[in-house]
């Protein structure tokens, strides 16, 4: 596609977008998405993705579109397709400001599915990058909304501070707004009535104590790690996404209260099962948290004495099998394994299917019906009310590929493995972290063996053409009925089959030896892991963030008389 196509469609989709026709633009846009376009340059590229994802953003409507319908799923596609072709652009004034308008329309779009802390670090990364007035408004507007979501006043609050501040710092970039953007800040404005009523309530120092505060530490171990966790802003904490000071140093985020109807069969344990389990899934991440940690302090040369116990093959690709390896290792499994622990919880708790069901509940089919050849939603999760729940299946498709649906998981990071085949591998096969220097020099300079596949390639297309040459000397003899030449001919056919065979063999065995092991770097490994972590974490915040929102539901329609009960 070259500049003036592009200018082209772009123009094209705008006025269909104006018009309101979402008719035409449905056609229009199916039209080019079946087209497999070659770019003059990323940019375009970029720019073409964006474009489309603004389409189907348009093309998706909440009253009428099902939630987990494929134009909410493409939306995201096109804009992390735009994001990831952008990010390979050296920077420009033009490249940096269509990567912030990708940043701040995918923020947008991820807050829609209900993933009100994923999209945090996307409007940052757009504020970042050139001060964009409207990622200022969107995140404002999330932060109001994630502060309706919780249920502890004293977070709500902060997030309320944050709405604010985010306001002030809005001022100097208003007049770059367009006026249709405007509407939330100007009079009658949702977030015009909120700041008029903030600076009613509060003071510019109201919430000073929040970086004054000092937390007692036992050590400096202890200190350096839980600073790690807020900078890399791990905590499960709603606080920490807008947060770093000490007073963020704790995973506080739980189950709200929630009523249950009384019953004399459940004893005490029977009645705290849940919080329990919430308990058990947070400990689990701190353990895998921690396991992070402790590895990125080990160097990758550093032995130490818990595998020293045997003789290591060095195994000509530069793998590395110390206790670094081992703790990145460990921390993905437990992290990957948290989102079936999930699953189990909300199918439980919301009585997606019957408990008779358990052994089939995993992440992969928690959203649908268990029975159905093709994926249809489960029909307690169809009318997607609890919007948390939604973000949670949207998480999944970052995963891994979801049937049905387009691949959202390799846009995430097309360079990267995905992490359910890292995943599978680590589980299942074999996967070898390997040092990325020496697996390049060994990969790519491995004079030896290009030459042997060379020769082999040669040698291979050699005797096809020797082999077709000599079927077809067969079928002339048995044209001419030449029964001599034929049979002279059969025997040279039988040694050359046999000597293809043994060399297809031969790539069978490379092929097989090959795919063995699934080889990532350990900079590879920890990049993903950092990201593994992240959704892990979300996902605990919005199981609990799911069962309040349930809770506050439920109580509309609540009668008889709720008892409080603490929790111990």
């Amino acid at each position: 596609m070259k500049y003036e196509q592009l200018v082209e469609f772009s123009i094209k989709a705008d006025d269909l977008l104006l018009s309101g026709d979402l008719v035409k633009l449905q056609v229009y846009v199916d039209e080019h998405e079946a087209h497999e376009y070659q770019f003059d340059s990323a940019l375009y590229e970029a720019q073409y993705y964006y474009a489309l994802a603004n389409c189907y953003s348009a093309l998706y409507h909440p009253r009428t579109s099902k939630w987990y319908s494929q134009e909410m799923v493409k939306v995201a596609v096109y804009y992390r397709k735009a994001l990831a072709v952008i990010n390979s652009v050296e920077a420009s004034p033009n490249t940096i400001r269509l990567k912030s308008m990708i940043c701040t329309n995918l923020a947008n779009h991820l807050s829609s599915q209900g993933r009100a802390l994923c999209c945090i670090e996307l409007y940052d990364e757009a504020i970042r990058l050139d001060n964009n007035p409207v990622a200022y408004v969107a995140k404002a507007r999330n932060e109001l909304f994630i502060a309706d979501s919780i249920y502890d006043s004293g977070h709500r609050e902060y997030h309320y501070y944050t709405a604010a501040k985010l306001l002030e710092e809005l001022k100097p970039f208003e007049e770059l707004l367009e006026p249709e953007q405007r509407i939330p800040i100007d009079e009658g404005g949702r977030l015009h009535h909120f700041r008029s009523w903030y600076h009613e309530n509060y003071e510019n120092d109201s919430f000073n104590y929040f970086d004054e505060f000092k937390e007692q530490f036992e050590s400096d171990r202890q200190k350096k790690y839980l600073s790690w966790c807020a900078d890399n802003r791990l905590f499960v904490n709603d606080l920490n996404d807008v947060c770093k000071s000490e007073i963020v140093y704790q995973d506080v985020l739980g189950l709200s209260s929630f009523t249950q109807r009384f019953n004399d069969l459940l004893s005490e344990t029977d009645e705290l099962t849940y919080h329990g389990n919430y308990d058990e899934i947070k400990n689990d991440y701190c353990y895998a948290r921690y396991l992070m940690y402790q590895a990125m302090s080990i160097e990758n040369d550093e032995i130490h004495y818990s595998n020293k116990t045997f003789q290591h093959v060095d195994t000509r690709c530069g793998a590395i099998d110390n206790l670094k390896v081992s703790h990145l290792k460990s921390a993905f499994k437990i992290l990957y394994s948290l989102f079936d622990k999930i699953a189990y919880f909300i199918h439980r708790f919301f009585d997606l299917n019957d408990i008779s069901k358990d052994n089939k509940i995993y992440i992969d089919k928690l959203f649908q019906k268990l029975n159905g050849k093709s994926w249809k939603p489960n029909e307690k999760l169809e009318g997607g009310q609890n919007h948390f729940i939604n973000a949670l299946f949207f998480i999944l498709q970052e995963l891994r590929d979801v049937k049905g649906f387009e691949s959202v998981s390799k846009w995430i990071n097309p360079s990267a493995e995905k992490f359910s085949e890292i995943r599978n591998a680590m589980e299942h096969r074999s996967l070898v972290v390997v040092d990325a220097e020496s697996y390049h020099l060994i990969t790519n300079f491995d004079i030896v063996n290009k030459l042997s596949t060379e020769r082999f390639n040669s040698g291979y297309s050699e005797l096809e053409t020797k082999l077709d040459e000599i079927n077809q000397k067969i079928a002339n003899a048995r044209r001419s009925k030449n029964k001599d030449l034929e049979q002279k001919n059969r025997a040279k056919q039988k040694k050359l089959e046999d000597e293809l065979a043994g060399l297809n063999s031969q790539r069978y065995e490379k092929q097989k030896l090959s795919s063995h092991t699934l080889h990532i770097t350990v900079d590879d490994l920890e990049v993903r892991l950092f990201s593994l972590i992240k959704l892990v974490r979300n996902s605990i915040m919005y199981l609990s963030l799911a069962i309040n929102l349930d809770s506050e539901m439920k109580k509309e329609h609540q009668e008889g008389i709720a008892l409080p009960r603490d929790i111990p």
